[in-house]
């Protein structure tokens, strides 16, 4: 008596819950029938999608302001011995050498710059050229001496070798440039005049209290300029 008890429970229930499940899809079919309820889901559609499109519209101009300033910040580096700047996304030469068309003063000197050796296609005395360069998409720029790669994320500009405006009259060179990999000379006209003025030495690696290796005595040093 029990058992019969427990099975006409339990189809009372099984019954209860086909019942509901006839009554939400009679209530379904109703909505589909009903003109109003399916405008309201419409506008209730149209809303979301004006929502969304107001939306986009906020982070696409956030984005587009993002990439404004950080296009007017941008990376300022100088590639001596070459007159071009290097074929990366995003670099444009600002100067060539200096001005054609220079604001004159009347305090000081200023002199051309000399290479004070050979190699490749320039020769000793030949006028070194620079181009003054300017990455919009970077923020900085930094020139690592004996690399010719870069860090990670950071984009190369060129390698090329260390130049100093001393060479063996002391144990440091003044200020080191990196020059291009690949010189130029600045015209044919101002080939080869010795007026030793700002002068160009390669950089050689001295061992002692430079480690050797890595580095090999008398080899020049190398340099990279990357921005980012």
């Amino acid at each position: 008596m029990f058992l019969l008890n427990w099975i006409f429970l339990l189809l009372g229930y099984s019954l209860l819950k086909v019942d509901g499940v006839s009554e939400k899809i009679s209530q379904k079919r109703l909505l589909l029938n009903d003109p109003s309820a399916l405008l309201s889901r419409i506008e209730d559609v149209e809303r979301k999608m004006l929502a969304m499109d107001t939306q986009m519209t906020q982070l696409k101009s956030q984005l587009d302001n993002g990439l404004l300033s950080h296009h007017k910040s941008g990376a300022v580096f100088t590639r001596w011995g070459r007159k071009t700047c290097p074929v990366v996304n995003g670099t444009t030469i600002q100067y060539s050498d200096l001005p054609g068309a220079p604001n004159q003063y009347h305090f000081g000197r200023i002199y051309g710059s000399e290479y004070e050796f050979s190699y490749k296609n320039v020769v000793r005395n030949d006028d070194v050229p620079c181009a003054v360069c300017y990455d919009i998409y970077a923020t900085t720029s930094v020139m690592i001496p004996g690399k010719i790669v870069c860090p990670s994320y950071w984009t190369k500009q060129f390698d090329g070798f260390l130049s100093s405006g001393s060479h063996y009259t002391d144990q440091f060179g003044g200020e080191y440039l990196c020059l291009d990999r690949n010189p130029e000379y600045a015209t044919e006209g101002a080939r080869q005049q010795d007026y030793n003025v700002r002068v160009f030495y390669p950089v050689e690696a001295v061992c002692g209290s430079l480690p050797c290796p890595p580095y090999e005595n008398g080899k020049y040093v190398s340099c990279v300029v990357c921005t980012k």
